[in-house]
């Protein structure tokens, strides 16, 4: 019994990858033609580079801080909502680590993440079909009635679109499995420890998807508590008891992802979602061309055979089937299933796994299905096809459009013909697998804007990704670097991860969760303002000489025809299309002072005036609430505004045609230095994003409806001095206020600059998450000025002490000093990674004390 056991799972997990294979036909045929299964947005400038960096720094034995993480982080926590703790991502890293070691392979490069994610994604959807056949199993399906549904579940679009776009997504598909085949465990009385290490599974692979799977299995046992499959079923208050202590010892034991996850998020910023959320959102037909949730006709159709209503298990399975259809459609589901935000329709993969579970007691009690019962069902099919044609407006006009119905025609005609296992079981493949096919080729290949299509030999290597003359100048900059941390101020427009995808110490990053310290810092305290406004991310700094010289900018690099370049930086290198630019007015990365001003009382003065701060002293909590006046931002008054195809009253602007806008004439000539020039800016209610000109500088600001907006509106431009600002915009109605404009010779910055020239450079070392020196102070309460972001998890000991580590230029560390020598020690951990470490043994522990209990009992 044993060995025809084994020999039948054999057979299900070969036949699931042959379904899977099967199911990813059109993207292995496209794959010929150079196609790859990523998207072009958030596929190419997250995935791809996340999989890289990561492996790269796990493989190097790194696995909680970097200095190249933008300005620096923790990637660990800042990135667990992607790969970071990914169990499934964690056993690809040691897999393909084995084949590198091995020599079977090369060290995996950008083009490897990209060629590697069909592979991974037709293993992933594998798996998934058999886990599933191991739940649909554990609710006494047979075998065949098992793996079909199983099939149903894992096939839906659902699956596709997550793989395409973000492919971490599915795993939750995966993990949710493995919490239901924990509770349907409790509720057979049987094994606990399943549903104990399903808790832990899903807390450490990703915090996001395991509030969404704890709150689907929620509520998957309130509907087990009231529709009960069998009489022997376990107590609900037994059951409740259970589900709670191992669900705690589920915590314990995910504790060491978890928590730093959590804080990480807690410590992340993005602004509320403030929108009005609709009670009804009819906007996508399920039954001819889903882009999330795709009702095939067989479900329709069975969920209409009302003798089946008689069974519980078949009730349990289509009240999920059609509660989970219908709240498809109610957004404020999506919003709570989004933590409350912005709605999302990620949680509906519950709704297929009822598709396949109805479909699986069908296709186990075929002999109980009756023509008449298919004849209601056919009807109902198409009653709805008409009225979803009618409403979304579907037409016929492409051959793909035709593929849907004449599948779904098809299958009814051959139900109504022939009722039997065999007949039900291949077509229900064959629409899954052809809908899986369709969705790929109509919804993820033909994306709303043009040219957004994923392919390795255009994009990997073009100059809007990656391209051989960017990465040669890159890394001749790399050669001439000052010090160990020298940045290169560059990125390929809207690609926040290129130092990522580059190799190189960048200023700029895209991620979901970030340091908000950081985030604060260029949107309020130094109102950095980035070439495109966006939520999760920063870059560049501007092109303001003070901050790059203050935080290891050496240099810059742009294309040629860019007009404009901080000030003190001259020309270093150049290519056909770009050039690049040095510094010479750099800083040391560490710096002594004991000058110290107040943050709060400079949060009252200009940007500027705060520049010159950070400068000449430091910005603490508590300082020195007068500041030099030598250090005050001159503000230039003399000017007149002129309006151009444009009305302007102080506060509104109407701007009548595009690039129309207002002249600011200055009443006396400006011929060096910079101007910064400060205001209010917001579109009222513009549809669509704006190019914001002021000179030769640009930025793209967001809708006033996109859930991506900051709702940061206080702007602050650093242009080269001239005689006339030039304020363009494109045709619509703007709230333009508190303008300001100041001028920037930048004395303090050369003054400052002379001064360090003459001194040593401090002798300290900044590699990741280590930072170690030896320093004298001769002046009494000095501080070091570090570029390192201010971030929970890092720990500071002077000469053996553990000393409290100081905020200080808003979002960085400063290492306060004692008199003579300071032997410095800072080294950064997870937060609370000590104690999440000692949890999860607990719980390890608790888990093996009781497996051997049960062992002992069954014994």
């Amino acid at each position: 019994m044993q060995k025809q056991n084994r020999k039948q799972w054999i057979i299900i997990v070969f036949v699931a990858l042959v379904v899977s294979i099967v199911c990813h036909l059109f993207f292995i045929v496209q794959k010929e033609e150079g196609i790859l299964m990523t998207g072009y947005n958030d596929g190419l400038s997250q995935m791809l580079p996340f999989k890289k960096f990561i492996y790269n720094e796990y493989t190097s034995g790194n696995f909680f801080y970097s200095d190249s993480f933008g300005l620096g982080g923790g990637f660990f926590s800042q990135l667990s909502y992607y790969y970071t703790t990914n169990i499934i991502f964690i056993f690809h890293i040691a897999f393909i680590f084995i084949l590198e070691t091995l020599h079977i392979i090369d060290h995996p490069d950008l083009a490897f993440w990209a060629s590697a994610i069909l592979p991974m994604s037709i293993a992933k959807l594998a798996a998934i079909i058999v886990i599933t056949t191991v739940y649909f199993k554990k609710i006494n399906f047979r075998s065949a009635a098992a793996f079909l549904g199983a099939i149903v579940y894992a096939a839906n679009v659902l699956y596709f679109r997550h793989a395409m776009y973000w492919d971490f997504f599915t795993d939750a598909m995966f993990w949710l499995i493995l919490l239901l085949i924990g509770v349907e465990k409790i509720i057979k009385k049987e094994s606990k420890g399943v549903f104990a290490v399903g808790v832990a599974a899903n807390l450490i692979t990703n915090f996001y998807f395991a509030y969404v799977n704890f709150l689907l299995a929620f509520f998957y046992i309130l509907l087990r508590l009231i529709i009960r499959f069998d009489r022997h079923e376990e107590r609900p208050v037994k059951q409740i008891a259970q589900y709670c202590y191992l669900g705690m010892i589920g915590f314990l034991i995910g504790a060491f992802a978890f928590i730093p996850s959590v804080i990480a998020y807690l410590d992340n910023y993005r602004p509320e979602f403030t929108d009005v959320i609709p009670l009804l959102n009819f906007t996508d037909n399920i039954l001819l061309n889903s882009r999330v949730l795709f009702l095939p006709v067989f479900v329709v159709m069975m969920v209409c055979f009302i003798r089946f209503y008689k069974y519980p298990v078949f009730r349990f399975f289509a009240v999920i089937s059609l509660m989970g259809t219908l709240l498809h459609f109610v957004p404020y589901v999506g919003s709570m299933f989004n933590g409350f935000s912005a709605p999302q329709n990620r949680w509906e993969y519950i709704v297929c796994l009822a598709f396949g579970g109805v479909a699986a007691f069908v296709f186990q009690h075929i002999k109980e299905v009756r023509g008449k019962d298919v004849l209601i069902g056919a009807v109902a099919y198409i009653l709805l096809s008409i009225g979803f044609i009618e409403y979304d407006g579907y037409s016929f006009d492409q051959t793909f459009d035709w593929v849907i119905p004449i599948a779904s025609v098809s299958f009814i005609i051959i139900f109504l013909l022939r009722r039997n296992k065999k007949t039900l079981f291949i077509s229900i493949i064959l629409v899954m697998g052809i809908s899986a096919n369709i969705f790929q080729a109509v919804r993820l290949m033909n994306p709303p804007k043009d040219g957004e299509l994923a392919n390795e030999s255009v994009l990997l290597n073009s100059d809007i990704y990656n391209s051989s003359e960017q990465r040669q100048l890159i890394e001749e900059m790399k050669r001439n670097k000052d010090t160990e941390h020298s940045r290169i101020d560059w990125m390929v427009p809207m690609r926040n991860n290129t130092p990522i995808v580059q190799d190189y110490d960048g200023m700029s990053v895209y991620s979901s969760i970030l340091n908000n310290n950081l985030l604060f810092f260029y949107y309020n305290d130094a109102e950095i303002s980035m070439d495109r406004e966006s939520v999760s991310r920063y870059a560049t700094l501007g092109d303001r000489a003070n901050l790059m010289s203050l935080l290891d900018g050496q240099f810059y690099m742009r294309e040629k025809e860019t007009k404009t370049k901080p000030y003190g930086f001259t020309p270093l290198l150049e290519g056909e299309h770009y050039a690049a630019y040095e510094n010479q007015l750099l800083l040391p990365s560490f710096r002594k002072t004991n000058v110290r001003y107040d943050a709060n009382e400079l949060l009252q003065k200009p940007v500027l005036t705060r520049e010159h701060a950070m400068l000449s002293g430091v910005i603490v909590e508590e300082g020195d609430i007068n500041i030099d006046e030598q250090l005050e931002a001159v503000e230039i008054y003399d000017y007149s505004i002129e309006e151009v195809k444009a009305t302007y009253g102080g506060e509104k602007l109407r701007v009548e045609e595009d690039g129309g806008g207002l002249e600011i004439l200055m009443d006396h000539p400006m011929s060096h230095g910079d101007l910064y020039v400060s205001f209010y800016m917001d579109g009222i209610r513009k549809q669509d994003e704006f190019l914001l000109e002021i000179n030769d500088y640009q930025t793209l600001r967001k809708e006033f409806d996109s859930i991506y907006r900051t709702n940061m509106n206080d702007l602050t431009v650093r242009i080269e001095a001239d005689d006339t600002i030039k304020l363009k915009l494109p045709k619509g109605n703007y709230n333009l206020k508190d303008l300001q404009i100041f001028h920037e010779d930048y004395t303090v910055l050369r003054d400052v600059y002379e001064q360090y020239k003459e001194k040593e450079v401090l002798p300290l070392k900044w590699e990741n998450g280590l930072v170690e020196g030896k320093v004298i102070s001769e002046e009494t309460d000095e501080m070091i000025v570090t570029p390192i972001p201010y971030e929970k998890g890092w720990s500071l000991k002077v000469n053996g002490e553990k000393v409290p580590i100081e905020k200080v230029n808003y979002a960085f560390i400063g290492i306060p000093l004692e008199d003579g020598v300071n032997e410095i020690q800072m080294t950064y951990y997870p937060p609370y990674f000590g104690l999440a470490a000692g949890l999860t043994v607990w719980g390890i522990g608790m888990l093996g004390f009781l497996l051997y209990r049960e062992k002992g009992k069954q014994e």
